[in-house]
């Protein structure tokens, strides 16, 4: 045993809020909070303690001396992410009875739970589970004597106190009149209930329904999130060029991006529609009010772990009072859906939405081929994908193919078709791509080219560090003067108008921002230098063949599960955030020596080279192929 364990809550895990009061609101709680912690720190004391907090939650020059510091974002990038994953599928599994024991889970020969596993396992795991692996392994290796737990009232705290009892060691909480931290524990809870709440009376009361008519179509799209269409559009035209007809199914229209992409899509000559478009409102209901029983009959006791079921008890409520009715109603569009229109094949881009599932796993029983093209480089760091509902899927190399391979999904079943995404900007001459680029973003074309790839707010990316990536970026690229300098935001997690102002706030005017949705493909062809923290992104610009530095803070290493090791396979530069001189040195050697800036690229471009390769031949009659190959087989 070695001294205490000083345990406070974490930050919101996923971007920045947007409205601006409740931004205000949080950085004063976030004040107060670190002022709190500052508190309980002192009175406990330093030597032979250690503290497990965010960074934004402490001032180190506030702690007393000799007590050690452990971060949530260092102690996330070390979980075991495929252990986690199993975990929280199997905790999922456990809020269900047996197939014989509820035949009403089971609807026209698809069993619901599938259709909604894969959503709830991701809220799950980032919420609950990577707090239970993290906080494993701290008491492992610091094994307290004692913990202490600041208010005792966030997700966090409360999972730190169910396993240190679970292990015999006594807790106390430090401050137990926190209202604010109560408050705070509160709101959060329910407003992730209110949204489930309200996206199943979005599908049930949409009053913009169109009928869609039937007919006949070979290409079955299915579209969840509007970053899809970057995928869909390229497969739906390729497979139209065959001649052959496709449509398109998007999930709901509470999500506004979905619908100007979708309409775009329709006039090119691809009819689109929502799920629900296929299910009358009046049937909708009778759906949902069909579920209530089976609802209230599951919620009686569960058989998960016992230390667990404090803390995942509302995540299981709640999807057994509106996920589980939003999977049916999702199922019985996606039945008729495919009854009308009699599709060859089903195309899915993601195994984790409703509509996805419902459809892959409606396709299944109507015996049609379906394909999931994963557009990912690199697998995610929660894992909890199954990749269990298509009957090939397509990936962008061999890395995440191998990955899966060991993943246990069969060889046979994974193809790599390569990025089609990058195709159009590989064709094209650079200069034609600079100069078409130069001109949608009225840029100097005497000027060299430097994309900055911001990176959204999360548990392991802080306001405070994505402040410093933001400094030091724009103090170097002022020093240097004469650049053109884009910023491009993450299409899924950053609001433009919260962006531009904390660009405001930063005194860093006359910057580019594009839209989240502008086509990363063609801004790495057409730069001459790409900077970034860590992402994905890294791996599209190397394949291109745009040079990268990554910009990170002192000391911290992102490599792991979920991120590809390319800052120490020297695949980049790396600079540290906050080092301007060092990043105005690496800028000036690759903007103004040629063979500098070739050389990094080749590195680069070598390192990517099994992550993402070009698509291997014609898209449209590969898929036809696959699928042509798929119904005669299913044939035989």
């Amino acid at each position: 045993m070695s001294g205490v364990l000083i345990v406070t809550e974490a930050p919101r895990s996923l971007g920045e809020f947007r409205r601006r009061w409740v931004r205000r609101l949080d950085r004063a709680y976030v004040a107060r909070y670190r002022r709190l912690v500052a508190r309980v720190c002192s009175r406990v004391g330093g030597h032979g303690v250690t503290l497990l907090t965010a960074r934004g939650f402490v001032d180190t020059r506030d702690l007393p001396a000799g007590m050690a510091l452990r971060y949530y974002d260092e102690e996330t990038l070390k979980a075991d992410l495929p252990a986690l994953s199993q975990r929280t599928h199997r905790l999922i599994e456990s809020w269900w009875p047996s197939r014989e024991d509820e035949p009403a889970l089971t609807v026209d020969g698809v069993w619901l739970p599938d259709v909604l596993s894969v959503s709830r396992a991701v809220l799950l795991q980032v919420d609950v589970m990577v707090n239970v692996g993290l906080l494993e392994r701290v008491l492992d290796e610091v094994k307290p004597d004692r913990v202490v737990l600041v208010t005792g009232q966030s997700l966090r705290e409360r999972t730190a106190r169910v396993l240190a009892e679970d292990r015999g060691i006594p807790t106390s909480i430090a401050v137990r009149f926190a209202h604010a931290s109560r408050l705070a524990a509160w709101v959060r809870g329910w407003l992730r209930s209110r949204h489930d709440r309200l996206a199943l009376r979005a599908l049930v009361e949409d009053d913009k329904r169109r009928p869609s008519t039937p007919s006949a179509a070979r290409y079955l799209f299915s579209v969840s999130h509007a970053r899809h269409f970057t995928m869909v559009n390229l497969l739906a035209s390729a497979v139209r060029g065959l001649g052959l007809a496709c449509r398109l199914i998007a999930a709901t229209r509470d999500n506004d991006k979905i619908e100007k992409p979708l309409r775009t899509l329709e006039e090119s000559g691809i009819p689109g529609a929502y799920a629900m478009d296929y299910l009358p409102r009046e049937a909708a209901r009778r759906a949902v009010r069909s579920m209530r029983p089976l609802s209230r009959r599951l919620l009686g006791p569960t058989t998960a772990p016992t230390s667990l079921n404090s803390l995942v008890e509302s995540y299981r409520r709640d999807t057994l009072r509106w996920s589980l009715a939003m999977a049916r109603l999702y199922l019985e569009g996606a039945f008729r859906a495919l009854d009308a229109h009699q599709p060859g094949a089903v195309v899915i881009t993601s195994d984790r939405r409703m509509v996805d599932r419902a459809l892959a796993l409606a396709a299944r029983r109507r015996g049609i081929p379906t394909l999931l093209y994963w557009s990912g480089a690199v697998l995610g760091r929660d894992r909890a994908n199954l990749f269990d509902v298509a009957d090939r899927v397509l990936v962008l190399g061999d890395h995440v193919r191998n990955l899966l391979i060991k993943q246990g999904v069969a060889p046979a079943r994974l193809v790599v078709l390569g990025d089609p995404r990058s195709d159009e900007v590989r064709r094209t001459a650079p200069e034609t791509l600079r100069a078409k680029v130069f001109a949608e973003l009225d840029l100097d074309p005497k000027r060299p080219l430097v994309v900055m790839v911001s990176k959204y707010v999360s548990l392991l990316f802080s306001h405070g560090e994505k402040q410093a990536f933001y400094r030091t970026v724009r103090d170097a690229t002022r020093a240097l003067g004469g650049l053109n300098v884009v910023i491009k935001p993450h299409p899924n997690h950053e609001d433009l108008d919260v962006l531009r102002k904390d660009l405001e706030s930063l005194g860093w005017l006359g910057i580019t921002l594009t839209r989240g949705d502008y086509d990363i493909q063609r801004l790495f062809g057409a730069a001459d230098v790409a900077l970034m923290v860590t992402s994905m992104a890294g791996i599209e610009a190397m394949a291109l063949g745009c040079p990268v530095v990554a910009v990170q803070a002192p000391g911290k290493d992102f490599e792991g599960p979920g991120m590809p090791p390319y800052v120490s396979a020297r695949a980049v530069e790396r600079v540290d955030a906050g080092d301007v001189e060092g990043l105005t040195r690496t800028l000036r050697r690759l903007l103004d020596d040629p063979e500098a800036r070739t050389e990094l690229a080749e590195r680069g471009r070598a390192f990517a080279a099994s992550y993402v390769h070009p698509v291997d031949g014609a898209l449209g009659e590969r898929l036809e192929a696959l699928v042509t190959e798929l119904a005669r087989d299913g044939a035989r």
